[in-house]
């Protein structure tokens, strides 16, 4: 049995996630020292696990919580599938800590929904926001800890935050570039953004971007046109986002304002 045979192992979000696919199949892991974080949702049974010197149990169709510096081993999984996002300490918040955990899959994001974004075309600030919201996802859990950002706050790094994402909604700065602009930790300003707005940064824009379209289609805008000027993708993608948002296609809009 090997770990990772047959596997499909994708990298996003410039090489600093690892995405491993794994199809249902008995695997067994020897020892190895997790310098990432891991997080894994398996489809299968219970199996035994060795971590950091202590015998646990991986519940079935779990989310297994491995956080960097855990030592682990298992003998046999037994026929699961499983899929794992492995995010490299350059993206985590410093202290990250903490000792493999188990969690339902009903309390952790979509991983699925996840990596189909990662391994999209969408811009960084969508993949970073993702990234970031799933890793804060599970400290807000407790399912790792990172007590300075609970103490760390930066009340008018939102507020700094809209006004350039509003200046530059067509073409957002990466998570990063934004945080190191208001001078606020990544974490500490997705938080306060949600706080403030109630959405985080790459949803804030999104919004943005299909308001300023109904707005353009309201004066008879060219649908193709619209999505070019306010960074969709395509036509397809805004009409995807307008539906979502608002119930009805830009094109029906555009016509029911034009009455």
């Amino acid at each position: 049995m090997i770990a990772l045979d047959g596997c499909r192992i994708e990298r996003a979000v410039d090489g600093r996630v690892e995405i491993v696919v794994a199809d249902a199949r008995n695997r067994a892991f020897p020892d190895r020292v997790t310098e990432s974080l891991g997080v894994c949702v398996k489809f299968g049974p219970d199996h035994d696990v060795r971590a950091d010197g202590k015998e646990l149990c991986y519940p079935r169709d779990a989310i297994c919580v491995r956080p960097p510096g855990c030592v682990w081993s298992t003998p046999t999984t037994g026929p699961v599938a499983f899929l794992s996002i492995d995010i490299e300490p350059s993206l985590l918040p410093p202290g990250l800590a903490g000792s493999m955990s188990f969690a339902d899959r009903a309390h952790v994001p979509d991983l699925h929904s996840v990596v189909h974004t990662l391994l999209s075309t969408a811009p960084r600030l969508w993949k970073e926001g993702l990234v970031t919201q799933l890793i804060d996802g599970l400290i807000v859990r407790g399912l790792v800890h990172a007590g300075e950002l609970d103490r760390e706050r930066a009340p008018h790094a939102a507020e700094r935050a809209r006004e350039i994402l509003e200046n530059a909604f067509a073409e957002p700065p990466s998570l990063a570039a934004l945080a190191a602009a208001v001078g606020a930790n990544r974490f500490v300003l997705l938080r306060e953004f949600r706080r403030c707005f109630g959405l985080p940064p790459h949803a804030f824009v999104v919004r943005l971007r299909a308001d300023r379209a109904r707005a353009l289609l309201a004066r008879g805008g060219d649908l193709a046109e619209v999505a070019q000027r306010l960074g969709f993708a395509d036509q397809s993608h805004m009409t995807r986002v307008f539906k979502r948002l608002y119930g009805i296609t830009p094109a029906a809009y555009r016509r029911a304002a034009s009455r």
